[in-house]
């Protein structure tokens, strides 16, 4: 079986990653599991000839220099892969996360109408976070899509890779990617501000000038979407402002209390019945409570408690809310259901009680 056939025979079994190393067989992670394949272990040679089938000749030139890199790989108009190649024991290994051909809808996704909202704000800085292959490049894609559909803006993706390919229907969006459109995030980010945007997309917060500048960004008229590695919408927040020095956090507080319009945190968790996973999000929205709880650290520990009062007038939930929601529609187990609840015993409180 050739590269192709065997990626598009992976997929087509529920495969969102797939890894290649030297001494190991091919191994596919299908709904959240790792699975070996029966395929030979590979050899040096066969991880370094898919390496450079994966890189085009300027990325090759490139990578020479680097021991590792992302790029993307596609196969003609079936399937999409983000890729990453590095070095493991001095010999090339690969992971590949596959991207789907079309982006979805974020109703489809299972993410609250507020997220729909929240796209379509005018401006100011909206954040999707959850720990890695949590589908936070997918939600963000569905968010441009959204906005696309729906409003005429001028659009900018920064991204590393490119994932989702948009096209213009009532937007014009421009996609950048890092290392082939401008050599550097930072760079990027400092260009977009005069390439005239309404909406500016960076792929991820990943340090203090990324944070700044979206801050920035959004406060000078722009809407911002981003992600960030945080596990829920306080942890967001703690994060964001520690990022800072100490001495410039209580400014940095009243910025993000201003220009922040909401943080969608996701988790993916196993189906009970073993076909796929299934999206729970924390949903959180800015009002005049939440704003104070950004910029008194007090009161920040109340925020889930206020994002929890706030589900029938503000369209917000917390985690527990809906992971509650999955359990009770039965698509998910109750061990599941605990296992990522944020609150365990409250969770158990809530079914007796509730």
């Amino acid at each position: 079986m050739n590269l192709n056939d065997f990626l598009l025979s992976v997929i087509k079994k529920g495969a969102s990653d797939i890894h290649f190393k030297v001494g190991s067989p091919p191994v596919v992670r299908i709904f959240g599991e790792l699975i070996v394949t029966k395929s030979p272990p590979l050899r040096p040679q066969d991880t370094s000839a898919l390496a450079f089938t994966f890189l085009n000749e300027s990325r090759g030139r490139r990578f020479a220099s680097f021991t590792e890199i992302d790029t993307t790989y596609s196969i003609e108009e079936r399937a999409r892969f983000r890729v990453n190649i590095y070095k493991s024991k001095g010999h090339f290994s690969i992971a590949l996360r596959y991207i789907p051909m079309n982006v979805p809808e974020l109703e489809k996704l299972g993410i609250p109408p507020k997220a729909s909202e929240m796209a379509l704000e005018p401006r100011g800085l909206v954040l999707v976070t959850g720990v890695t292959g949590s589908g936070k490049s997918t939600t963000l894609a569905a968010m441009v899509d959204h906005i696309n559909k729906n409003r005429r803006r001028h659009i900018i993706t920064i991204e590393d890779p490119i994932e989702f390919i948009h096209s213009d229907i009532k937007s014009v969006i421009n996609q950048r990617e890092v290392g082939v459109d401008s050599p550097t995030f930072m760079a990027a980010m400092r260009s977009a501000m005069r390439e005239d945007p309404d909406v500016i997309l960076i792929g991820e917060l990943r340090d203090t000038d990324a944070v700044a500048t979206a801050i920035r960004a959004a406060e000078t008229g722009h809407m911002v979407l981003s992600t960030f590695h945080t596990v829920n919408t306080k942890e967001t927040i703690n994060s964001i402002i520690s990022f800072f020095p100490e001495h410039e956090q209580v400014q940095v507080k009243a910025k993000l209390a201003a220009n922040l319009r909401g943080v969608i945190s996701q988790r993916l968790i196993r189906k009970k019945d073993n076909t796929g996973r299934v999206l729970a999000s924390e949903v959180m929205a800015i009002t005049q409570t939440i704003r104070a709880c950004i910029v008194d650290e007090e009161k920040r520990e109340d925020i889930p408690y206020y994002i929890s009062q706030g589900a029938s007038e503000y369209g917000m939930q917390t985690f527990d809310q809906a992971v509650m929601k999955l359990y009770k529609a039965d698509l998910i187990s109750y061990e599941d259901a605990l296992a990522n609840a944020s609150s365990p015993a409250e969770f158990e409180r809530a079914l007796q009680f509730g």
